[in-house]
């Protein structure tokens, strides 16, 4: 397939399918100042809105990656296109995983222009987060077959983390706001097998291709 091609398929998937998703996931990035503070705090605090409100973005951008052909007769039309269903998929996923991490640079950006303690780690822990709630939207709209089973399994997770800190373990998103020392890589491999999972479960048992 062409370069011209894949770019036209870009276009059009961001126009038709993830902008207004997007649009909603920068709308909750600019409410972040006024539900947080972001001047001079300490390195936990900053952790705070990264960690325990921004992560919603990778809810909002990921979860939707199977939406558009949700209804069958889509779906039967994408099958008989040059790029597989699952490539485009791919596509999606991959480039709303870069939306999420620009906003995250937003955040970033106004932590330190308020004198706020920034670091690689806050940046990369937060952005973990987001792909794991991001992760298990993907995982859950693809075993159940519908986008909002993936929105009320990515929601739910992330609500639990309030009240469920010791049984979640490694997989706890606000490791850093509570200094709990474990490592978002945890996170990170978290993501990957769930959105491998996702991916296999259509491929190999829907016969998605």
């Amino acid at each position: 397939m062409g370069i011209k091609c894949l770019a036209n398929c870009l276009l059009v998937n961001l126009k038709h399918n993830s902008l207004p998703h997007i649009l909603a996931a920068a709308v909750l990035t600019a409410t972040v100042p006024i539900v947080f503070g972001l001047t001079s705090l300490s390195a936990p605090l900053s952790a705070q809105p990264l960690e325990m409100y921004l992560p919603l973005v990778g809810t909002i951008l990921m979860t939707p990656t199977f939406l558009p052909e949700q209804n069958e007769d889509i779906l039967d039309t994408i099958r008989v296109r040059r790029m597989s269903y699952l490539g485009i998929c791919v596509m999606r996923m991959i480039y709303m995983c870069l939306f999420a991490t620009v906003f995250f640079c937003c955040i970033i950006g106004a932590l330190a222009a308020g004198e706020s303690v920034v670091t690689p780690a806050l940046f990369a822990g937060g952005l973990c987060s987001a792909l794991f709630l991001g992760g298990l939207g993907i995982f859950g709209s693809a075993i159940g077959g519908n986008s909002i089973i993936g929105y009320m399994a990515s929601l739910i997770y992330f609500v639990g983390n309030f009240f469920l800190k010791k049984r979640l373990g490694v997989f706890y998103l606000f490791a850093l706001s509570e200094g709990t020392g474990v490592s978002k890589l945890w996170l990170l491999g978290g993501t990957l097998a769930l959105i491998a999972a996702a991916f296999a479960y259509l491929r190999y048992i829907k016969k998605i291709h």
